[in-house]
């Protein structure tokens, strides 16, 4: 069992000296030391150490001097949430905070982590988590623990740890409507999770080609393609299935959906795909479903070839 704890009293002073003066605005080693009147570096490091820790403080890298620390604290209200979620778990375990979470706070699953669960293929890897930007301080105070990294948004995390988060500021009312509860924890559908793939490589090209094959007979494909009308991804993923079936020798997909989307896709423009290897060489073996789909397709033979002879070939 876990007991939930305010922070010490020494260190809520400390905290509470700063909030005064600060507030949520980011602050400086130096300021720290002058707020707390602390010449000496290491109780003032020890001070600001335990606070991120105890997911009452934020740092990160000065963009215009990347040798200097930012520090910036969560305000008592979204820590005071967090620690209501908290007292409702049994453990400090990442998957009891999310099941807690559920009902006080917004978000879903996405990325290698979500994807994992429907296809079990490929590592779990780093837990992307989807939340508003308003509830994202509380976020934050929640899941910071000892041997967890966070990251969020842009800013990496300082290194990684045993338990890697990415948090992003970036949840969308249409995605949540596409969402399945998995233990308690609230995930990306397949469906949502392919066409993000497509759009925005989180989760990655593998991650998307695994669940096309694990979950082939179990999409739905009318909110699939629903989806691909509202990202436009569309051809994107008919140029996909024609490679798997290509790769696999067998029809994977029907030619009568693969047809249905290829009608629906607008080819006027030529696009590269994905869109971030567009300094990568484009795939010739492939020539053909370029062609078709107008694509330049940068997707590689290996990664398509890996995932066939893992899923599809004895």
């Amino acid at each position: 069992m876990k007991s939930m704890k305010w922070i010490p009293p020494w260190l809520a002073k400390a905290y509470a000296r700063i909030y005064a003066e600060k507030k949520t605005e980011a602050f400086e080693f130096s300021e720290a030391a002058r707020i707390l009147g602390i010449k000496d570096e290491r109780p003032l490091a020890k001070v600001l150490t335990k606070l991120r820790c105890f997911g009452h403080l934020t740092v990160r890298r000065d963009p215009v001097d990347p040798r200097r620390k930012l520090f910036k604290l969560i305000a008592p209200q979204s820590v005071t949430i967090a620690l209501a979620i908290q007292s409702k778990t049994k453990t400090a375990d990442l998957p009891e905070k999310l099941r807690a979470a559920s009902g006080f706070l917004d978000y879903y699953l996405e990325g290698a982590y979500a994807a994992y669960q429907y296809h079990r293929y490929s590592a779990l890897g780093t837990v992307d988590i989807s939340v508003t930007a308003d509830q994202l301080p509380a976020w934050i105070a929640l899941l910071s623990e000892k041997g967890v990294a966070i990251s969020i948004d842009e800013i990496p995390a300082e290194k990684p740890a045993i338990v890697n988060i990415h948090l992003y500021s970036d949840f969308e009312k249409k995605l949540s409507e596409n969402t399945r509860v998995v233990d308690g924890i609230r995930h990306l559908s397949p469906e949502a999770l392919v066409v993000i793939g497509l759009t925005r490589d989180r989760p990655s090209l593998e991650d998307v080609l695994a669940i096309l094959v694990v979950q082939k007979t179990k999409l739905d494909w009318t909110t699939l393609l629903a989806l691909c009308d509202a990202y436009n991804p569309t051809r994107y993923l008919g140029c996909l299935l024609d490679v798997l079936n290509f790769e696999s020798g067998k029809l994977l997909f029907e030619p009568s959906v693969i047809n249905k989307i290829l009608g629906k896709s607008n080819l006027e423009a030529k696009l590269d795909f994905p869109s971030r290897s567009i300094a990568e060489p484009v795939e010739d073996r492939y020539s053909a479903f370029s062609l078709k789909w107008n694509l330049r397709l940068h997707v590689s033979h290996a990664v398509v070839s890996k995932v066939i002879t893992d899923l599809v070939r004895p």
